[in-house]
């Protein structure tokens, strides 16, 4: 049976504890995933160790970023955003459905468990209006379950700005998708050391790049991103 609990007064859709999200056997280490699920998801080979989107073949970096680095220093990504990564997503955020977080979370802290080593993490925030709207920010829910698996704090030094920014799914290409986060965020406290911004699905990078040029420009010596999914 399904339980039900409320965010900010929304339903919010529960899984029992232990079943697989997917195929409804036991889980497995993962949770809320069982072992077979777990290992058939879709991962991205010889992924660009900037952003995450495919290397050149036997490079570390794809084309764009061996041009011109981004300011965010290294990226992971535990996933392609690919089915069934897209409908778990979609699951966790238009459904509010947060039993998916600890699956996805632990997906992304093992990918993650080797480099699992910073200062401070950061996830990205949401507008006001989505999140009125939504009830809750997905980066900060995956955010909490890495903090937890990886003993790393949270830092709150970054802000989005109080603005009518679009949706960036909304947008057609790279290009608006840059414009319409250039200004996106604002520091709202110093930030010292290694930061790792954390979020669900990098698709151009124009947030998180946004995002890194804030946490820079707050003190953050290198910024990093862990991401659930990076799309093809």
């Amino acid at each position: 049976m399904l339980l039900r609990n409320t965010v900010r007064g929304r339903p919010m859709r529960f899984i029992p504890s232990g079943i697989c999200l997917l195929c409804d056997e036991p889980a497995g280490p993962i949770p809320n995933l069982c072992s077979a699920c777990a290992g058939e998801l879709p991962t991205l080979p010889e992924p660009c160790v900037a952003c995450g989107a495919s290397a050149v073949p036997h490079t570390r970096l794809c084309r764009a970023c061996a041009i011109r680095r981004p300011p965010v220093d290294r990226t992971v990504c535990a996933l392609a955003y690919a089915p069934p990564v897209d409908y778990l997503i979609g699951r966790m955020k238009f459904e509010r459905d947060l039993r998916v977080v600890p699956a996805l979370a632990g997906m992304l802290f093992r990918a993650v468990a080797e480099v699992a080593t910073a200062d401070w993490l950061a996830p990205v925030p949401i507008a006001p209006a989505r999140l009125r709207e939504r009830g809750f920010n997905q980066a900060l829910e995956i955010a909490r379950a890495l903090s937890r698996s990886s003993g790393v704090r949270l830092t709150w030094a970054v802000r989005r700005r109080r603005r009518s920014d679009l949706p960036q799914s909304s947008l057609p290409d790279v290009a608006a998708r840059r414009a319409n986060v250039a200004r996106a965020f604002e520091a709202r406290a110093a930030v010292a050391g290694h930061v790792v911004i954390v979020d669900d699905v990098v698709t151009t990078g124009a947030t998180v790049n946004a995002l890194a040029r804030c946490l820079k420009t707050a003190g953050a010596c290198r910024v990093d991103v862990w991401a659930i999914a990076r799309t093809p």
